[in-house]
């Protein structure tokens, strides 16, 4: 025979199941959701099979929780974790990972173990408040976490409908709570009414609000909502994020090799990132488009052209590695391109990993200029110029001045540019992928004027920023260094993954360079003349900054979590928006328990019936005992009553017998009589047992109540 706590167990596994779709827009692993609703079964079927076994819900609950941890422990040996030693060091690069990826994440080992354990934590505690302490309305905190996380890593985007499946499983809590747990009064009857109507104007308002504040909030995290001709919003991911990851991994691998007619190699790009703030270079809302891709932008007509056949062995992801500027290409998969960049990026189905396996054909145009052509150009007028020449008001004044002090002696934007990256790859500067720890303008002005030591996102960045700040539209572009001849065609592994700049001059358009020491040398057209250069050392030490230039009366504040910051492992920088999130979580777990008990309180004194009024308040005198620390002793009502009432002052003492003594007429005579004020003796009794306790006392007996955690199965 199903029991109603089984009813109430299934509908909270399915509701915790639901409530994992608002996960969606973080992660792309799949495997990571099978998995949370393996372990959301296990805990419900253990929660079900243990209530039914054992008689004590304490050890019941024990029993589930043991079976969680060990259904948890065979699904991280079946992810590959066959070494419990090494978890530790898992869950670290779980961390990083999130850190330094964006939405929605690619697979990995630390994360998946991390998001499961939590998914199993808050199903144990949805069942243990639906079931074992009958307060399914209180579920609503559960099923909302999932929810809560995602607004708070994408703040920028609520899919519509994302609290519709949410809602129909806490609906379904409600009603599987209501038609197995309530008496069959027209009171009680009232009461189910109430939950299941609270449940439906969830329902309602759930898909309205979603909409409403997928319509109202900004874009995701900067550059990740890229709405198409014809397709809706797709998401995108920033491959700057994953640069470091990649240079760091400890066995370099070969992920993709190409032949061409040009006869040298080439660069592969990926995208370019044009905007910057405070958090660095990041992507921004695009229009992707389908059709012939257009002419290279501030490109003359009639430049050669070149072929590319590239072949991808061993590489997720989203873009198409193409060299710049690309005019055509033939690829299968479904394939739009951004107009202003010339990126190609994917909007299939599985497009993270679109690229993997893929072979694939294009056309270049050949866009590099001569080394007289840039040293002659001025700076250009891109369509994009409001965000790739923007200079943010914040920018520390030490910035703008080092770069007027570096392109002084140039005469026109052109030398300048040239003038900027023979500094950047000056002696001074050193290429290491462990650069100082932080984000922001801090790390850049500690990179230009300090430690000067990073690996290409940080020269490239560099580069770029000083560009703009003489007036030179720039961005930073992500992809692979040519790589290693290998007979015709050249071979890419993971660690030609690099970042460089690109600036806009005038009848050249989008021209590279390329500021990092040790890792390439820059193109020929880039490369500067002794005698354009400024008299001054060319690594101006802390005494060659201008000292007297005013510093910034505010500081920046430190970036939020969103946008991708100089170093994107730096260090999780959740910002105001993370700590207020984290705040309000901790303040929702920490009331939670005296929310539960006064709602518990609440339902008692509010019974219909005499009897149940008196069992209620015998119940929360019962409740209120342990609470204060102190034993209920054994005995007849009355008995009880007695005892407890030595230890209480008068006036408690008196209302702990007249409620002992109601409660023996309600179990023994026909007629209740006068019941008198029952909610007045409870409270009586209450204060009583408080007389005499320290504030802190106090305090804590109503954020951590005894009570809650503690079910006998008879009465006294």
């Amino acid at each position: 025979m199903i029991r109603a706590s089984d009813r109430t167990g299934a509908a909270v596994a399915i509701a915790m199941a639901l409530a994992l779709t608002t996960l969606a827009p973080i992660t792309s692993d799949r495997g990571l959701f099978l998995d949370c609703v393996l372990l959301i079964a296990v805990i419900g079927a253990a929660g079900i099979v243990a209530r039914r076994s054992l008689r004590n819900d304490s050890v019941a609950g024990l029993a589930q929780a043991s079976l969680g941890v060990l259904a948890l422990a065979g699904l991280a040996l079946n992810a590959g974790l066959t070494n419990p030693f090494a978890l530790p060091a898992v869950l670290s690069d779980g961390v990083h990972w999130v850190a330094a990826s964006s939405a929605p994440m690619g697979p990995n080992l630390g994360v998946r173990l991390i998001t499961t354990s939590a998914i199993g934590v808050l199903a144990f505690l949805a069942d243990q408040l639906a079931v074992t302490h009958r307060q399914a309305a209180w579920t609503l905190l559960p099923l909302g976490i999932p929810y809560l996380l995602t607004a708070l890593a994408l703040p920028a985007l609520v899919p519509f409908g994302a609290l519709l499946w949410p809602a129909v499983g806490y609906l379904l809590v409600l009603l599987a709570d209501t038609s197995g747990r309530m008496p069959r009064s027209a009171a009680s009857a009232r009461t189910g009414w109430g939950l299941l109507t609270g449940g439906l104007v969830c329902l309602l308002v759930a898909t309205p609000s979603a909409l409403l504040a997928g319509l109202v909030t900004p874009g995701l995290n900067p550059g990740k909502t890229a709405p198409f001709t014809g397709q809706g919003p797709v998401q995108m991911g920033d491959p700057s994020l994953d640069l470091r990851r990649n240079l760091q991994l400890p066995v370099d691998r070969r992920v993709l090799s190409y032949t061409t007619s040009s006869g040298d190699g080439t660069r592969l790009r990926l995208t370019s990132l044009p905007a910057f703030d405070a958090t660095g270079f990041h992507l921004e809302p695009i229009d992707l488009f389908s059709g012939p891709l257009p002419a290279p932008p501030g490109v003359t007509a009639g430049r050669p052209r070149f072929q590319v056949d590239v072949s991808i062995t061993d590489f997720n992801s989203q873009w198409l590695p193409l060299p710049y500027a690309p005019a055509e290409f033939t690829a299968s998969g479904s394939w739009r391109h951004d107009p202003l960049s010339l990126s190609v990026l994917a909007t299939g189905d599985g497009r993270d990993a679109a690229t993997n396996g893929l072979r694939y054909q294009a056309t270049i145009v050949d866009v590099a200029p001569t080394a007289q052509q840039v040293a002659a150009a001025g700076a250009g007028d891109p369509n994009d110029r409001g965000v790739t020449a923007a200079v943010p008001a914040d920018l520390p004044v030490r910035i703008r001045t080092l770069a007027e002090e570096i392109t002084r002696r140039a005469t026109t934007d052109g030398q300048s540019a040239q003038l900027i990256q023979d500094w950047l790859r000056s002696p001074a500067f050193s290429y290491s992928l462990d650069p100082a720890p932080g984000s922001g303008y801090d790390a850049l002005t500690r990179f230009l004027f300090d430690d000067r030591r990073g690996y290409c996102e940080q020269f490239a960045t560099s580069m770029a920023v000083l560009a703009r700040t003489v007036g030179i539209p720039a961005r930073v572009a992500v992809g692979f260094l040519p790589g290693e001849r290998a007979g015709d065609a050249w071979d890419v592994s993971i660690r030609d993954m690099h970042a460089w700049p690109e600036l806009y001059l005038e009848g050249l358009g989008w021209v590279a360079f390329e500021p990092t020491p040790a890792v390439a040398e820059p193109p020929d057209y880039a490369t500067g003349t002794q005698t354009t250069r400024p008299t001054h050392s060319a690594t101006p030490s802390a005494s060659a900054t201008p000292s007297e230039e005013p510093e910034p009366s505010v500081e920046p504040e430190a970036p939020e979590p969103e946008a991708a910051p100089t170093d994107p492992t730096a260090g999780l920088d959740l910002g105001w928006l993370g700590w207020a999130g984290g705040a309000l979580l901790a303040g929702a777990a920490a009331v939670t328990p005296t929310l539960l008990r006064r709602r518990r309180r609440t339902l008692r004194l509010a019974a219909r019936t005499p009897r149940a009024a008196v069992t209620g308040a015998w119940d929360e005198i019962r409740d209120s005992v342990w609470d204060a620390g102190r034993q209920w002793p054994a005995g007849s009502p009355r008995q009880i009553g007695t005892t407890l009432a030595d230890g209480l002052p008068p006036d408690a003492g008196a209302a702990l017998r007249r409620v002992s003594l109601q409660v023996e007429r309600a179990r023994y005579a026909e007629d209740l009589g006068e019941l008198g004020e029952l909610g007045a003796d409870v409270a009586a009794v209450r204060s009583g047992l408080a007389a005499g306790v320290s504030r802190p006392r106090k305090w804590g007996r109503e954020l951590l109540p005894r009570s809650l955690w503690r079910r006998l199965h008879w009465r006294g």
